[in-house]
């Protein structure tokens, strides 16, 4: 059975306020130390890992505003990059392509 975010919240947030150890706070709470540990691991403000994208969001949204009709071929062209990376640019930026009807 797992443990409900809001109780994990608090257990963390007490321990914060009242300076409890992970050793106390598991006694008082009746889990184990680990599973604090891990809780504490988890709420911690980490870099996401991996590269860089190509394009930026601002530099996609200024080229689709200036070429609102050009194909992903031709984007990838102009920034001298894969379809790929302009696919995973517009798609991070909210951009869906068109659809035909």
């Amino acid at each position: 059975m797992g443990y409900s975010k809001d109780f994990k919240d608090k257990v963390i947030e007490i321990m914060a306020r009242d300076e409890l150890s992970v050793r106390k706070a598991a006694q008082h709470f009746g889990v184990c130390t680990r599973t604090i540990q891990l809780w504490k691991k988890s709420t911690e403000n980490r870099p996401i890992p991996g590269r860089p994208a190509k394009i930026s969001k601002e530099q996609i949204l200024k080229d689709v505003e200036q070429y609102p009709d050009d194909y992903i071929s031709e984007r990838a062209e102009r920034f001298g990059v894969s379809t790929h990376a302009v696919f995973n640019a517009l798609h991070a930026a909210g951009i869906s392509r068109k659809k035909r009807r």
